[in-house]
């Protein structure tokens, strides 16, 4: 029931408007049915004409003629003008674009239907311009129709149906923007305009057309235009043509063999065991089958319930046997096995490296991530603008606007993680007696490591991702309709490897592949930070204590000098303002994760107890749920100034850390009651382990959906709902299979040659 009200305050705060009251009429502007809007004020105002004299009203109609906009000039392909013109001399276009273009006039002046339908099938001025409809894209999938049309007549060599083009058709997409004067102010409107034209036409010759129609405007017209970008969207990008495209596919083999493989291996083990009886000489066959952390029953017997089950999430319980130790190949092999990875994935124990709460905390806030760029991405190609604009104005769209710090939860617990589970490695019995974690050179083969594990968990899928994302918006970009005016077509191409070392965001915007990344450069910085100070603090604990404060004060410090030097001001309409200076810098993003490993220190100080009266814990739930509602919704009505607005970009974020530090400590230590349990439940746990996958693919999802399609959206509330519970099971589905594939089978890998596995005790 939690989770259903969760969801829906969430939903609703994205389209939290009062409700949109458009008119959806289609308005007609061939030739001469439509006449300056002067005519307008004669509609239905007798009494009010009377007032004027006829001077007055012819003097009135001739400047509303030469101020106001007239429909017709919003007509940017205008074919009639065109034709006049084509026969007047050479249009400069290429020889089999011009005679294609010379058939397709032909066609129209015949009245010709495939020429009809390209028509047709172009874009034009619709309605609501004003409201921000700017998507002209006509009928793409009609032109593509009359495209395949034209092949098929090329392979049967049957007789051409009226309806089929003598030529080949493709559909272009033009970027322009449309400059309205009105009165005495200009608007300028960047419209998508797609044109269906024969397919010889390149975009040079479709520029040259546009120019050509646009340079018969009068002097006195009330509209300019000029040119962005064009696509022909018939040809440029094939997957066939690109490297990281085969490099995808040989990976996708290899993995797809090995899980066949390794599945199949694991079923003839599993069956081996259920028909070997349990004899001194069938233990040779069954060590290495201790990966799969079976146990005996007490009669000795091992059941198929045991066989099938798996202790602990990602393999964290290690291979042990004091005789004999599995083979290292079969280890990897079944590191693959798609049974044994599912049931890592969906096992219902909490597992070793996390916490109970933090799989609620964590899926709970990949929900509010993904309803975020559901609302953001789906907004670029609505047609009605003023749905946007009128849930700024409402309460509970700050939800949106303000969640930023849904990313400050994952920076918590990233922190709280390492520091909690970093102490408890290092006390164990075992770990004290070994030599490599004494001395200086210890601590360094520590740092290197951790670090090592952690690059070599996340990079493989990350890279993975990455490749995925640039073959598919490549492929968008030259094959799609709208635009979302994403770079990483070109700039996961050329700029991957700062990805791959993690520094992406020390570099412009426009420069960036998957911008959404600027997480795990940021938490990979803080953990390498992190690390350090454990690691002095294993030994020097007052150090360590003293690094992270100064650390924490000189963030603070730093966010509002940068804040005010830029004169930045909180606003819920612009929530990404100074986005490269403020938002996404490790400098104003490292106060939650240092909050975190101060959490996770004091857990396991206190071995998870915490002894406080029921009186006392009211009081602090009720002052971080006070907190949490004032750091979102706090800037609702309020105009910060300079000064104000850097101290709560500053502190915003550490005050939500505290707010989330304490429903953590709380959970744990016993004091959460209903909340422990909803963040607690089990069944959130598989959802919690697809978070690292969900969070990177989820972003490309909707965009593929919403470009695949096409076509502007006109947004309502229940088409927001159902975006958005849409793209979140598309997300976690997706997010399962890259998990088996990869994740999981690189998460054993690394277990298996890890260098403190030996010394790991079993459990």
């Amino acid at each position: 029931m939690f989770l259903k009200i969760y969801t829906s305050i969430l939903i609703f705060a994205c389209w939290s408007a009062d409700g949109l009251k458009s008119s959806e009429g289609s308005v007609q502007f061939d030739g001469n049915e439509l006449k300056p809007m002067n005519n307008v004020s004669k509609i239905n105002r007798t009494i009010s004409l009377e007032k004027y004299s006829a001077d007055e009203i012819v003097s009135n109609a001739t400047l509303t003629d030469r101020t106001m906009l007239h429909l017709d000039e919003l007509n940017i392909w205008n074919l009639h003008v065109l034709t006049k013109l084509w026969n007047r001399g050479s249009l400069n276009l290429s020889i089999d674009c011009e005679a294609d273009m010379t058939n397709y006039m032909t066609g129209l002046s015949l009245g010709e239907e495939w020429a009809l339908k390209m028509t047709d099938a172009t874009g034009r001025y619709t309605w609501g311009l004003s409201s921000g409809n700017v998507f002209w894209v006509g009928a793409v999938d009609q032109c593509r129709d009359m495209e395949e049309q034209f092949i098929e007549w090329q392979k049967t060599k049957s007789k051409r149906e009226e309806n089929t083009p003598p030529f080949p058709v493709g559909m272009s997409s033009a970027t322009v923007n449309l400059n309205v004067r009105r009165f005495t102010s200009n608007e300028t409107y960047r419209i998508i305009f797609g044109l269906c034209l024969p397919d010889a036409c390149g975009v040079d010759d479709v520029e040259k057309l546009l120019r050509l129609v646009e340079d018969q405007r009068r002097d006195d017209s009330s509209v300019r235009m000029t040119i962005g970008t064009i696509r022909n969207l018939s040809r440029g990008y094939s997957f066939w043509e690109d490297p990281i495209f085969h490099i995808l596919s040989v990976a996708f083999v290899i993995v797809t063999v090995l899980v066949i493989l390794g599945t199949l291996y694991d079923v003839s083990l599993r069956y081996r065991i259920l028909q070997t009886e349990q004899t001194s000489s069938s233990m040779d066959n069954t060590t290495e089958l201790k990966i799969l952390n079976h146990a005996e029953t007490a009669d000795g017997k091992i059941t198929m319930k045991k066989i099938w089950s798996v202790r602990e999430h990602n393999g964290s319980s290690d291979v042990h046997n004091s005789n004999s130790a599995p083979r290292p190949f079969s280890e990897a092999l079944l590191s693959f096995s798609l049974l044994l990875n599912l049931s890592k994935v969906f096992s219902l124990d909490v597992g070793a490296d996390t916490l109970a709460p933090i799989h609620g905390l964590r899926f709970l806030s990949m929900l509010w991530i993904i309803l975020v760029h559901t609302c953001l991405t789906v907004n670029v190609v609505s047609e009605i603008k003023t749905f946007k604009s009128k849930a700024e104005n409402n309460f509970l769209y700050q939800t949106i606007s303000n969640s930023t710090y849904s990313v400050d939860t994952f920076f918590f617990m990233s922190g709280c993680l390492v520091s909690f589970l970093y102490f408890r490695t290092i006390t164990r019995d075992g770990m004290k007696k070994k030599k490599i974690i004494r001395g200086a050179c210890g601590e360094v083969l520590q740092f290197l490591g951790m670090v090592w594990y952690r690059y070599f968990r996340l990079t493989p899928v990350y890279l993975l991702v990455i490749g995925l994302i640039e073959v598919t918006s490549s492929w968008y970009y030259d094959h799609t309709m709208l635009d979302l005016y994403a770079l990483d077509y070109q700039n996961c191409r050329k700029f991957w490897w700062r990805n791959a070392l993690y520094i992406n965001t020390y570099f412009a915007m426009d420069e960036r592949c998957i911008v959404w990344s600027w997480y795990l450069a940021n938490d990979t910085l803080f953990y390498i930070i992190g690390t350090i100070i454990l690691i002095v603090g294993a030994r020097f604990l007052s150090t360590a204590a003293i690094i992270t404060l100064c650390l924490l004060i000189g963030s603070w410090t730093t966010t509002v000098a940068v804040s005010l030097k830029l004169e930045h001001v909180v606003s819920v309409q612009d929530p990404f303002a100074r986005y490269e200076s403020l938002y996404d810098k490790p400098w104003s993003r490292i106060g939650p994760y240092l909050l975190g490993m101060m959490a996770g220190w004091y857990l396991y100080k206190t071995d998870c107890e915490m002894k406080i009266s029921k009186t006392v814990a009211s009081v602090l739930w009720l002052f971080s749920f006070v907190a949490m509602l004032s750091i979102v919704y706090g800037v609702y009505g309020n105009t910060f100034s300079p000064f104000v607005s850097a101290l709560y970009t500053a502190l915003s974020h550490s005050g939500w850390a505290v707010s989330i530090g304490w429903i953590l400590i709380a959970c744990v230590t016993g004091h959460g009651r209903l909340i422990n349990k909803i963040l607690s439940w089990p069944g959130l746990y598989p959802l919690s382990r697809l978070s690292y996958c969900a969070y990177l693919v989820h972003p490309a999802i909707i965009r593929a959906v919403v470009l695949h399609g096409e076509s502007s959206i006109h947004l309502t509330r229940g088409l927001m709902a159902i975006l958005f519970l849409g793209f979140t099971v598309a997300t976690y589905a997706a997010s399962l299979i890259i998990s088996l594939l990869f994740e999981a089978p690189v998460v054993s890998l690394l277990r298996i040659v890890h260098p403190l596995r030996k010394w790991k005790k079993a459990k």
